[in-house]
């Protein structure tokens, strides 16, 4: 099996252990576990500490909002530069179809967020899965997979801490359930995957014509 063949199937079972984790949550299967949890990391004013409720906060706004398109379009740049035009286009469809999908899934599964004390980052709309956790497992890892230089443990390390602490900065703000979070960063995976296979496929293709070709 090709690499592009075991990325493609990577990313649709991660799909499809999206949807089922999806099913599973609505159904109440994992609500011991999401309860026990979210009690053990909730931040609230007034106990937690000022500073780090800011931090998570800090965290959270990177994640999301305009900001975040502001850093799929720096890094899509920075591939664009170092790895080629389609690296680029992968970075920015990978991230709005992800981002698109999540909206998806939160309407479809209609999951209602937490409400154990106050949220620290008010918001209403549907909580699975996590469209902050999605997005930054698609843009971290895909700059990983494309990006020669970034292999180096050190760019490895701030991305795993990126895709950790954005979904982590959602449970500790008490506006998603852990299993939300899960759910975001396998769907982000599984993205992240797809387009690495769709840019893998390309450069196959192209090795057979060409022995030459750089693999990826």
């Amino acid at each position: 099996m090709t690499l592009s063949a075991r990325l493609f199937a990577s990313a649709l079972l991660l799909f499809a252990a999206v949807i089922a984790l999806g099913f599973a949550v609505t159904a109440g299967r994992f609500h011991d576990f999401d309860i026990a949890l979210s009690h053990a990391l909730k931040m609230q004013r007034g106990v937690s500490p000022d500073w780090l409720i800011l931090v998570m906060q800090g965290f959270s706004w990177i994640g999301g909002g305009i900001q975040r398109y502001v850093i799929v379009g720096i890094l899509a740049l920075a591939l664009w530069r170092w790895w080629g035009w389609e690296a680029a286009m992968a970075m920015a469809v990978a991230t709005l179809a992800s981002a698109m999908t999540s909206d998806i899934l939160k309407n479809f599964f209609a999951r209602v967020r937490p409400d154990l004390i106050p949220q620290l980052d008010p918001i209403s709309s549907p909580a699975f899965p996590s469209g902050h956790a999605t997005n930054a497992a698609v843009v971290y890892l895909l700059f990983i997979m494309l990006v020669p230089q970034a292999h180096h443990p050190a760019w490895q390390l701030a991305a795993a801490a990126m895709i950790l602490l954005t979904g982590l900065s959602r449970i500790l703000l008490n506006v998603h359930w852990p299993t939300d979070v899960i759910g975001g960063w396998m769907l982000g995976t599984s993205f992240a995957l797809m387009a690495a296979a769709v840019i893998s496929f390309r450069k196959e293709r192209r090795q057979s014509k060409d022995p030459t070709v750089q693999k990826f």
